[in-house]
């Protein structure tokens, strides 16, 4: 696949009209059922809660790249997602990698825009082609979490080789965007006045190792129609 190719290289991919926007309609009512306490917290493994996030990770435009990234068999890891109301602060630079602890070519992330994503309202910054320096030193960024936002999102952050230059691509309500495990990656803050509603999905490869995590509690398990 050429689309590989630009993946390995620059350690990211975008595709667009990968989820209807009723999929991803359906996919924020889910959340927001599941939003009992109303404060807005990312939903940590939403899997957990229903069939429909398993198919959407199962979608076979989905699959068949990890699968080809992994050159093998493709098991999902974890999900979250993100509800990101208006003031919500973005992640700070880090590397999915750093805390999952997998075998080169064996985890990829998959990041789906539930929303129309931009810089204004909290969509991703990467670093294109930073996944070549492998897993770099980190340094304390904020102690105390941000309302509204992962606990652990700007606790550390990356100490990222000048030579890599920031980049924040728009993405449609329904794209996608492959993630390298070791691309570094942040997102903006929420300046807009609506939700930036997002769905994270990572994936292993079957037989690799990796670290469940004391927040995350990663759990490898089979995906639909393997």
């Amino acid at each position: 696949m050429a689309n590989i190719s630009f993946f390995n290289e620059k350690g990211y991919l975008i595709l667009e009209n990968i989820l209807s926007s009723s999929d991803c309609d359906e996919i924020i009512k889910l959340a927001n059922k599941y939003n009992v306490k109303k404060d807005y917290v990312p939903i940590m493994n939403i899997h957990n809660y229903s069939n429909m996030i398993l198919k959407i990770m199962s979608n076979s435009n989905i699959i068949k790249y990890v699968e080809e990234i992994f050159n093998g068999k493709a098991l999902g890891l974890q999900t979250e997602f993100f509800f990101m109301p208006p003031g919500t602060k973005g992640f700070s630079p880090h590397q999915d990698n750093t805390y999952v602890q997998a075998n080169q070519n064996s985890f990829v992330s998959v990041w789906i825009a539930l929303t129309d994503v931009n810089t204004m309202n909290g969509g991703l910054i990467i670093w294109p082609e930073s996944h070549k320096e492998f897993q770099l030193r980190t340094e304390e960024n904020e102690s105390t979490p941000s309302v509204n936002q992962d606990p652990n999102a700007r606790k550390m952050k990356s100490i990222i080789p000048k030579k890599y230059k920031a980049t924040s691509p728009n993405m449609p309500k329904g794209s996608i965007m492959f993630i390298h495990s070791w691309l570094v990656h942040a997102s903006n803050n929420n300046e807009s006045c609506e939700n930036r509603n997002a769905l994270l999905c990572t994936y292993i490869k079957e037989g690799a190792d990796f670290r469940s995590g004391n927040y995350a509690k990663r759990k490898s398990f089979e995906l639909y129609n393997r």
